[in-house]
């Protein structure tokens, strides 16, 4: 039954076009028993993970047992141009809930309306003398739209200094960032979206705080240690290895260590971080329109999200296919059980571990051994191996799509099922694997599920458009960011576990409250 789910023989996971891919992840692909992928295999694989994404044709040839680590059109979020876009147009009809990214121009399309933004800005005394208040002038931070890693990224206060010679985009400096120990510092939470239709939005519990490796000043907007916190910048400045104030070596801390630095300092951070849920939901509500129904895809972005003086938190950008280097001890922290609580999540098998698995096939029932954490790592399992069943005795090979339409009809056997009659019935979209996101789990490891929220509402409904249902989304996310702000206000001295107890009740969740570890 097994192998019908996830095809004959090994697990076989692709990296890319060319094999090549980070460490990190091809260790993880062999810790769980899989297979690495090699031209003699032809087309039998079953997870391709690629860095760029993949062609609709791709997902149209998919058979049932295998997986892609990208939606088609999923990931328009992902290019800075096309995220200031949507957002600004989500403000424009639901207001301030949608004012958590600084204001930004694509450029060269919008350079007039950024010349004018420029112009009416701090303006100067009478004697307009630019070089002596050249300081007054706010600061702005131009990015290149295609490329990644910090790459083509400057500061400016004149438009004089602007120079560009590709698609970028020209956004407000956020000025007045949270500092620890004096050095500017921004935050990276890993999503994965294993559908939008049904939206389904999960959230790794841990992440990484990105540090500048000089201390921040706006005197010197040249140095992009002191402004920057890519890693892939950072660890090529002189700073590095030094131990800095407050910071110590190396340029990355976990969200534990952050979140026991809060508790030091005596901030409390219980709102800033239901905020932050509400960015990404909203964030990634901006796009769904245009992304068809889908199988057997995921996407895994990377957000980049900077916390200022006043833990207001701003979304700085979507990245796609988040880095999985393993350059220092918090990324081997982070990002390695991560990927296993992802392809738990996602359904995907774990042989070389997988007790569990062979106590459902081992009729002895001898071997009870397993603690209570090995019993719920059963129920993907059973999922799994009750999916295979309903593919018993299909000889030929189906596309993942009617696969997937097939197991969900009403009250039909396999043998009518054939191409004329699919459509007489109303199929839910599961995934070759049986996974169904209508029914998405309340998390999986680490990964806590953002949306759907809770069980009282219908977000289903197939009579709503996608219109209305973006509408209604957005509105259950600006009541729930009311409820945490006013019971963040109205209990100040409460614990943490008080005051998630306070918002699950409030707002009937479902889940748990998603907060990083402490």
């Amino acid at each position: 039954m097994f192998e019908e789910c996830f095809g004959e023989g090994p697990f076989i996971f692709r990296l890319n076009d060319n094999g090549a891919g980070p460490l990190l992840l091809t260790q993880v692909c062999l810790e769980r028993g899989w297979r690495e992928y090699n031209s003699e295999n032809g087309d039998h694989w079953n997870l391709w993970w690629r860095t760029s994404g993949f062609s609709v044709s791709h997902h149209k040839s998919l058979y049932a047992w295998q997986f892609i680590n990208h939606i088609p059109k999923g990931s328009a979020i992902c290019r800075k141009d096309n995220l200031v876009r949507y957002l600004r147009c989500m403000k424009k009809v639901y207001g301030s809930i949608y004012d958590f990214s600084p204001d930004g121009f694509n450029l060269p399309l919008e350079y007039t309306k950024l010349a004018a933004e420029c112009s009416k800005c701090r303006p100067f005394t009478a004697r307009n003398d630019i070089d002596l208040y050249y300081e007054d002038k706010p600061v702005w931070i131009c990015k290149p739209v295609a490329q990644s890693q910090g790459r083509g990224i400057f500061l400016f206060r004149k438009l004089s200094e602007l120079t560009y010679d590709s698609n970028t985009i020209v956004q407000k400096y956020i000025e007045k960032p949270l500092l620890i120990g004096g050095y500017k510092f921004d935050l990276r939470l890993y999503v994965c979206i294993p559908s939008y239709h049904p939206v389904t939005i999960y959230l790794y519990r841990e992440g990484l705080a990105r540090f500048g490796t000089d201390k921040f000043s706006l005197n010197d907007l040249k140095n992009p240690y002191r402004h920057l916190t890519n890693s892939s910048i950072n660890k090529c400045g002189p700073g590095y290895t030094e131990m800095k104030d407050r910071i110590g070596a190396g340029c990355k801390w976990t969200f534990r260590q952050l979140r026991r630095y809060f508790q030091q300092a005596g901030i409390s951070d219980w709102l800033l971080w239901q905020k932050i849920s509400s960015l990404i939901i909203l964030t990634l509500l901006s796009h769904i329109q245009q992304v068809p129904q889908t199988v057997n895809c995921f996407e895994f972005f990377g957000f980049d999200v900077l916390i200022d003086s006043t833990l207001r938190p701003w979304l700085l950008e979507v990245n796609l296919s988040p880095a999985l280097g393993n350059d220092c001890d918090a990324d081997r922290t982070v990002k390695k059980p991560m990927l296993h609580d992802m392809f738990d999540l996602l359904g995907l098998p774990l042989y070389n571990t997988g007790l569990c698995i062979y106590h459902i096939w081992n009729d002895d029932d001898e071997n009870k051994l397993v603690e209570e954490d090995q019993k719920r790592a059963i129920k993907p399992s059973q999922a799994v191996v009750n999916a295979a069943g309903r593919w018993r005795k299909k000889h030929r090979k189906m596309s993942a799509r009617s696969i997937s339409r097939s197991k969900s009809a009403n009250k039909v056997t396999k043998n009518n099922l054939n191409q004329n009659n699919l459509k007489t019935y109303n199929y839910t979209n599961k995934w070759g694997n049986g996974k169904d996101w209508k029914n998405a789990p309340a998390e999986e490891g680490g990964w806590i599920r953002l949306w759907p929220m809770n069980s009282r509402v219908n977000y289903n409904n197939e009579n709503m458009s996608v219109n209305s249902k973006v509408k209604f989304m957005v509105s259950e996310v600006n009541k729930f960011s009311k409820v945490a702000k006013e019971i963040f206000k109205r209990y100040p001295a409460a614990s943490e576990c008080q005051l998630n107890e306070f918002l699950q009740q409030k707002f009937d969740l479902n889940r748990d409250v998603w907060i990083p570890p402490i």
